[in-house]
C-alpha cells in the first residue's frame, strides 16, 4: 500500500478524522501514518495486513507514555476491534465457499452494524478518557 501511493492519498484522505480521534499523535508523522495505513487496511476488509500496522502504530504511541495505555492507544485497539469495513472479504469469501449465490448480499448489514460498533466504541472512548484523565 505504501509503495504504490495508496496510503499517501487516503491518509490525506482520513486525516481530519483521525487528528481528531488521536489528538495527542497528531504531529507525530510516523505514528499517523500507520494509523492510516491501519485504517484504511481495515475497511479495505484486509485484517492481517492491518495487524502489523497496527501494531507498529501502538509500538510508535507507547513510545510517549511506556507501561501505560494512553488514551490513543485504547482508541486504536477500540478502532481495530470494532473496524468499519467496506468490502467483508472474509465473510464474502466463506459464503461463496459455501456455495452462496451472491457473497456480497450482506453489505448493507454488514455496514450499519460495523458502524455502529465503531461510533458506539468511540463515544465510549472518549467519555470514558474524560472521566479518566490521562
Amino acid at each position: 500500500m505504501r509503495r504504490s501511493g495508496l496510503a499517501d492519498r487516503l491518509s490525506r484522505l482520513l486525516g481530519p478524522v483521525l487528528r481528531r480521534l488521536f489528538p495527542q499523535m497528531a504531529r507525530n508523522r510516523a505514528v499517523m501514518d500507520s494509523i492510516s495505513a491501519n485504517v484504511s487496511a481495515n475497511l479495505l476488509g484486509l485484517g492481517n495486513a492491518a495487524t502489523p500496522l497496527g501494531l507498529e502504530a501502538a509500538r510508535g504511541m507507547a513510545k510517549k507514555s511506556p507501561g501505560v495505555a494512553s488514551d490513543s492507544l485504547c482508541m486504536l485497539v477500540v478502532c481495530n476491534t470494532a473496524s468499519i469495513q467496506l468490502i467483508p472479504t472474509t465473510v464474502a469469501t466463506v459464503r461463496a465457499a459455501e456455495g452462496c449465490a451472491s457473497p456480497f448480499d450482506i453489505l448493507p448489514a454488514v455496514w450499519l452494524a460495523s458502524a455502529l460498533s465503531v461510533s458506539v466504541g468511540i463515544l465510549m472512548c472518549k467519555i470514558l478518557a474524560k472521566l479518566w484523565p490521562e
